[in-house]
């Protein structure tokens, strides 16, 4: 028996679950134009995800398809939530705007540390709340985005993305090891451009000439300034946003 809201409630009627009580469990956000974008890459990692966090399932295509035609999702955001009892579809719309991509992000630095030498850091797990809290912090500051260093002070990821920086007209990004999600978004870019994966300190990324983020639902998105730095050097990152697009269309 447990007590839900007020209410006594016997425990066969619910399915609360160790991803309701200790957030064993993980997510995928998709966006679906027809069909869910990059959808067997989502795939691939969540089921490698729990099987490391010993959930014995498998997400497939035709549930996710499925899930696409019942909540009748197009042109929007889909979210899948898997834990021990439970696979959970939801929608919600694209709140990136145009007026963001033509204007950029406004990027600060956490002082929070990303520990590279946990499970969790690598995993899209339920457990998110540090990556929230960050980023509604940053929000309430006036910053699109928050970036996180990790225990060594080496670049890892944002709160929402992962991210590239580019001088002289090399691209790098931090490597997996750095403590970081390796994004959908992010394969596409190592996987169709030249770029450098390391490890890379503040002072790399403040010296850049220019920035951008990526994840499955913003796609590409420039940086505009972070620690008081403007940056107005696009002309790589539109390249590759146009790439990214092209891309999108053959979906």
């Amino acid at each position: 028996m447990m007590l839900l809201n007020g209410e006594i409630i016997k425990d066969d009627k619910i399915f609360l679950d160790s991803g309701f009580y200790f957030g064993r469990g993980l997510f995928e956000t998709m966006f679906v134009n027809n069909i869910p974008l990059f959808l067997q890459d989502h795939l691939c990692r969540i089921n490698e995800g729990l099987s490391i966090i010993g959930i014995n399932k498998k997400i497939t295509k035709h549930e996710v398809m499925d899930a696409v035609k019942k909540l009748q999702c197009n042109n929007c955001v889909l979210k899948l939530m898997v834990s021990e009892k439970n696979i959970l579809f939801n929608t919600r719309k694209n709140n990136y705007t145009e007026e963001q991509y033509k204007k950029g992000f406004k990027v600060k630095i956490s002082s929070v540390k990303r520990n590279e030498s946990s499970k969790l850091t690598y995993l899209k797990s339920l457990n998110h709340l540090e990556n929230i809290l960050e980023h509604e912090k940053c929000i309430d500051e006036g910053y699109n985005e928050v970036l996180f260093f990790n225990t060594d002070d080496k670049l890892a990821e944002g709160s929402v993305s992962n991210v590239f920086f580019i001088k002289n007209e090399k691209i790098y990004t931090p490597s997996k090891k750095c403590g970081l999600l390796k994004g959908v978004v992010r394969k596409f870019i190592i996987n169709n451009f030249d770029i450098t994966e390391g490890e890379f300190s503040k002072e790399d990324l403040i010296s850049a000439d220019s920035i951008f983020l990526t994840n499955s639902v913003m796609g590409v998105m420039k940086v505009s300034n972070i620690y008081n730095k403007s940056f107005n050097e696009y002309n790589m990152i539109e390249k590759i946003r146009i790439a990214y697009q092209e891309e999108l269309t053959k979906h």
